[in-house]
């Protein structure tokens, strides 16, 4: 995933930001984030309710919403 913010931030950041796929749609707004710790993995439930794991991100893109 390409990170359009600082490196080394709390989780709680995350909320609000802004998941792009790789061909540039827009997917939506962080509205949660959860772990699944039997398979170390984080899941990042969208505002539409869809959730997607952080591992299926990679080329996605990532736009924190005001200042962090």
């Amino acid at each position: 995933m390409r990170i359009e913010a600082p490196f080394d931030l709390p989780v709680e950041a995350l909320i609000g930001a802004v998941i792009t796929s790789d061909d540039g749609a827009e997917l939506g707004v962080i509205a949660d984030v959860r772990v699944d710790i039997t398979n170390h993995e984080f899941i990042l439930t969208l505002d539409d309710g869809i959730g997607l794991l952080w591992s299926n991100l990679k080329d996605y893109s990532i736009k924190f919403q005001g200042s962090i």
